[in-house]
């Protein structure tokens, strides 16, 4: 059956006016929308990114100038005086010496627009407030501010002799959040006590929120990481002014949704993309860490205010190019009739030659009286039924045009071969880009190695020819878990691919990390007949993360890590109906080092006692640092008996050393051990604690099991 454009000439012109007309417009059309969102999306993350660098900007700066101020205030005369006179009224009259405000305080905080200044003894006791509020006179070590924010920086600027800041967290006496910075106030070499400033949270936020240039949905968005890991709104929203109030999660510890922005800020990171935000609608967003308020900082706008412009835009190309194809169509079509009228015609005239035999030229030459192409047509065919030997010139003259064309073809052949080799040469440059730049291997059904990129070779060490021929267990890093690689040849022996993060080790002995996705081959029957794999360098992604849970003197894990490890074995003593032990250790006395000989010598002894520890450890065991000269040994599967002979070996041990300056160290232990009845990791360290307290009081240098 003919197709239906080939039936009459007409709908093959409507045809191809169609397929070299509309069609491109209608590609052109789609081409400026995806160009036009491309460039709008480019435009908006600029935008919000410069917005995002002046709001860190401003916050920083801030932050800065509160730290700078605290310091100038604490080295005034004036600032120790009247410490050390307000501690000697303290020490007379502990109840009723309730002071006048101070004048030079008080034009300090109106200067620099803090809420409330203290002071404060070593001891804990807040000897001055400027408000006078309800921590006035209270110790912050015993009192009920002992777990406050306040008692932290105290705590903390006592015990490194440094500047410490917190993050917001509701204050009791304030009836409000606050965040308190604080700075120790030294005579010569001997710490008088701290004093600590109350930040106005409204000061901060009158300098960070405002939203010009983030049109009617745009938000700028902050939160922190609270105690169980959710990620709360450390100041107001746009779209819900209570969230820093009402501690708003932004997302849930327990949430596994991808490509959060504000929890990946949280975590350190930065960048730009298209997200789901906490109230589910889609935006662009771009992200931040804040490092001195230890906040996840992301200004966005809502997607579909984005792309407004560009819709309403393309509804009006949508109705210009629709009445632009409507007026063209009818133009050709009656440009078609107007055609092809003529040419039936001529074609009645030819049948009438065909089937009668009639060679003579019609009688009527009024029938077609066109001076164009089908008019030269009609007197042609005239012309041939009159004489043959011009019909043959006709037909020489077509086999010359003929020959011309097929030359002219030759030659668009020869160019297009020309055209074909210039692409090879384009191609082989793509693949030596693609062997020196990307991590690439193949290997036979048994997984030796075919083929390796130059990238591969150089990340490895390996040259080609130490590699082809090979397994890729040469790069197999002696403490990479080996059940990820039965998994990885599970899957793709099943002719699935398999994506994942692998240590591998160099021929120089050192470690890098990839991520690898390896996936099989198949031949032409659909059977695999090898693997290939392309990998991603993220070596210095996963140093990152190692440095997240690592502390940086003794280069052991810090508490962060020691906590997430409690919760781990606390899960699994309880699935497993086992058990683990923990030591909890002090160093005696150490305060003495630091006051003696210095922090620098204090460090010394930190380190050396530390590597102590290691040496004598099993793998298994989860040595970390617990705080200041406080170490803790998380060991699994170990009863408190097993746990009390490893702590008295550790005793011996540093006992017996000597280090360096100060000679010889002790240290003071306590061992509990995991109950049934145990909710949480708290209880097991809480007993672990009140063990050392007790060797602590019994004399120091001796190992005490919990007996509670």
């Amino acid at each position: 059956m003919s197709k239906w454009y080939s039936l009459h000439i007409k709908n093959e012109i409507l045809l191809w006016f169609f397929v070299v007309s509309i069609v491109p417009l209608l590609f052109l059309s789609l081409f400026y929308f995806i160009n036009l969102k491309s460039d709008v999306e480019i435009n908006t993350e600029k935008h919000l990114t410069e917005i995002l660098d002046k709001k860190a900007d401003t916050t920083e700066t801030y932050v800065a100038m509160l730290h700078n101020q605290l310091d100038v205030m604490a080295m005034l005369p004036k600032t120790k005086e009247l410490l050390q006179s307000y501690g000697t009224e303290f020490a007379h009259n502990k109840s009723n010496n309730v002071h006048d405000v101070n004048p030079f305080f008080e034009s300090l905080c109106k200067k620099y627009g803090f809420y409330d200044l203290f002071l404060i003894s070593t001891n804990g006791d807040v000897l001055y407030t400027l408000k006078k509020e309800s921590d006035l006179y209270q110790n912050l070590l015993s009192g009920p501010l002992s777990d406050s924010a306040l008692s932290w920086v105290f705590q903390n600027s006592k015990s490194t002799l440094n500047t410490q800041m917190s993050t917001f967290e509701y204050y009791t006496p304030s009836k409000s959040k606050a965040s308190f910075i604080s700075i120790p106030l030294f005579d010569g070499n001997k710490t008088l006590g701290i004093i600590a400033i109350q930040i106005s949270e409204t000061k901060l936020f009158e300098k960070i929120l405002s939203y010009d240039d983030l049109g009617e949905s745009g938000e700028i968005v902050a939160g922190y990481l609270d105690k169980d890991f959710n990620v709360v709104s450390a100041m107001p929203l746009r779209h819900f002014p209570n969230s820093f109030k009402d501690n708003m999660i932004l997302q849930s510890s327990d949430s596994k949704e991808k490509n959060a922005p504000v929890k990946d800020a949280v975590l350190g990171n930065y960048g730009t993309s298209i997200a789901t935000d906490y109230r589910g609608a889609k935006v662009f967003a771009a992200w931040k860490y804040i490092p001195s308020l230890r906040w996840g900082m992301n200004v966005k706008i809502d997607y579909d205010e984005i792309m407004q412009p560009i819709y309403n835009r393309m509804l009006v190309n949508a109705l210009i190019l629709f009445f632009v194809v409507f007026f063209i169509s009818l133009a050709i079509i009656l440009v078609t009739k107007h055609v092809i009228d003529p040419i039936e015609t001529l074609i009645a005239k030819v049948r009438n030659i065909t089937t009668k035999g009639e060679f003579k030229p019609s009688q009527n030459t009024q029938e077609i009286k066109l001076e164009n192409e089908i008019g030269t047509l009609t007197e042609s065919f005239n012309i041939m039924s009159q004489s043959l030997y011009e019909s043959q010139e006709i037909i020489k003259n077509y086999a010359t045009e003929l020959e011309i064309k097929i030359e002219m073809r030759t030659q668009e052949l020869k160019n297009s071969k020309n055209s074909l080799q210039e692409i090879n040469e384009k191609m082989k440059k793509h693949i030596d880009i693609i062997d020196k730049y990307v991590i690439t291997s193949s290997t036979d059904l048994s997984g030796v190695i075919t083929e390796a990129s130059e990238a591969f070779c150089k990340i490895s060490g390996y040259s080609k020819a130490e590699l082809l021929g090979k397994k890729h267990n040469i790069l197999r890093h002696p403490d990479f878990d080996s059940s990820i690689y039965k998994d990885l040849w599970h899957n793709i022996t099943q002719g699935k691919s398999w994506l994942g993060e692998i240590k591998n080790q160099k021929k120089d002995g050192s470690y890098y990390w990839v991520n690898i996705i390896v996936a099989p081959t198949f031949d032409k029957n659909g059977k695999i007949d090898g693997y290939s794999s392309i990998r991603q360098d993220i070596t210095d992604k996963k140093r990152v993360e190692e440095l997240a849970v690592t502390d940086q003197l003794t280069k052991i894990f810090n508490r962060l890590h020691l906590e997430n490890s409690f919760k781990q074995e606390v899960d699994r003593a309880k699935r497993y109906n086992a058990t683990f032990s923990v030591i909890l250790l002090d160093i005696d006395h150490f305060k003495a080092v630091n006051d003696n000989y210095g922090h620098d010598v204090g460090d010394e002894v930190l380190v050396g006692v530390v590597n102590i520890l290691k040496q004598n450890i099993r793998a298994t065991d989860i040595l970390g640092r617990w705080g200041g000269e406080e170490f803790l040994i998380i060991l699994p599967q170990t009863d408190m008996n097993e746990a009390k002979y490893l702590a008295e070996k550790l005793k011996s041990e540093i006992e017996h050393h000597t280090f360096d300056t100060i000679g010889s160290k002790t240290c003071s232990f306590g061992i509990s051990q995991f109950r049934v009845e145990d909710e949480d990791s708290k209880m097991v360290v809480k007993r672990a604690d009140n063990a050392l307290y007790s060797a602590k009081n019994s004399g120091r240098n001796r190992v005490i099991v919990s007996q509670e």
